[in-house]
């Protein structure tokens, strides 16, 4: 009986035995997969420490999208998806790790400001003067006049482009037997203002000066007094010179005799003198008595372009 006991006991433990292997076999892979899973997180911290932040960004979208699916099966459990877990759970809380800063950029501090850029294009003319228009709408008038062969204008009088009137300022004594220009010459009135036409005129020198080429009619009228000393042969020249040459150059001159029985006298020079562009005249006088004279305040000097 006791032989039948023992054997039964003995089938029993061989049995159960047979039944605790399995576990005994289950509880060793739990072991080696838990210590493959420490190795490997070992590895991966020492890899994650080099990596940037970009790459820990990439990662967890990766994780997220490999847990999904992993999650549905709970049953199924594998190393990488364990590690991935206590990888995504290991950056929240106390343990979370902040970003660093971003990459610096590989350009230095900004240079100093550029030269400036090139000169635009020149804006709008400026609008044209009554005096031009008029200019224009003359010369337009003449241009249609050659082009058709009908003169419109011959009708109407010309217009006067320049001209000047100007009266001496004060009076010049000119010494015995020389040559002087007189100089200067006063600024016109309110009344003699209609006179003027242009700025060729230099009342500080006495000068005027062509602005065109033409024919120019030219006058003087000179007040001269104050003679002390008469002799028969005494005279006192005046004359409109070009360029200040009365000798070489065409000029235009009056010559008076003095008068024994003294006082003041005019002498008037008038004429027409063709210059250049450019030319300038005056009016010179040249005393050839034996005493000295003067050309009295408000003697007049004054022109007028009579055509090209």
């Amino acid at each position: 009986m006791l032989a039948r006991l023992s054997q039964r006991r003995s089938s029993r433990g061989g049995a159960g035995g047979l039944l605790l292997l399995p576990l005994l076999l289950g509880l060793m892979m739990m072991m080696t997969m838990m210590m493959m899973v420490v190795v490997e997180a070992a590895s991966a911290e020492e890899v994650e420490s080099e990596e940037s932040p970009e790459i820990l960004e990439e990662d967890d979208s990766v994780s997220t999208e490999i847990l999904e699916p992993l999650s549905s099966d709970v049953s199924r459990v594998s190393p990488l998806s364990s590690w991935l877990i206590f990888r995504r759970n290991s950056n929240k809380g106390d343990n979370r790790r902040t970003k660093g800063s971003r990459r610096t950029s590989k350009h230095g501090l900004p240079g100093p400001p550029g030269p400036p850029g090139p000169q635009g294009p020149p804006g709008p003319p400026a609008p044209l003067l009554p005096q031009q228009q008029e200019l224009i709408q003359e010369l337009q008038l003449k241009l249609r006049d050659m082009a058709s062969g009908v003169c419109f204008l011959c009708d109407r009088p010309p217009r006067v482009s320049t001209s000047f009137l100007s009266r001496l300022l004060q009076a010049v004594t000119v010494p015995r037997r020389s040559l002087l220009e007189l100089q200067p010459f006063s600024q016109p009135s309110d009344s003699e203002r209609s006179l003027q036409r242009g700025h060729s005129f230099n009342s500080s020198t006495g000068r005027y000066t062509a602005p065109v080429s033409g024919f120019y009619q030219l006058t003087a009228s000179l007040l001269i007094g104050d003679r002390v000393q008469i002799r028969i042969r005494d005279s006192v020249r005046a004359a409109i010179c070009i360029e200040s040459l009365c000798q070489s150059n065409l000029s235009v001159e009056s010559v008076m005799g003095v008068a024994a029985g003294g006082g003041t006298f005019s002498i008037l020079v008038t004429g027409t003198l063709y210059l250049q562009a450019g030319e300038y005249v005056s009016v010179f006088v040249d005393n050839a008595t034996g005493s000295a004279i003067s050309v009295l305040q408000d003697s007049l000097f004054s022109g007028i372009l009579l055509g090209v």
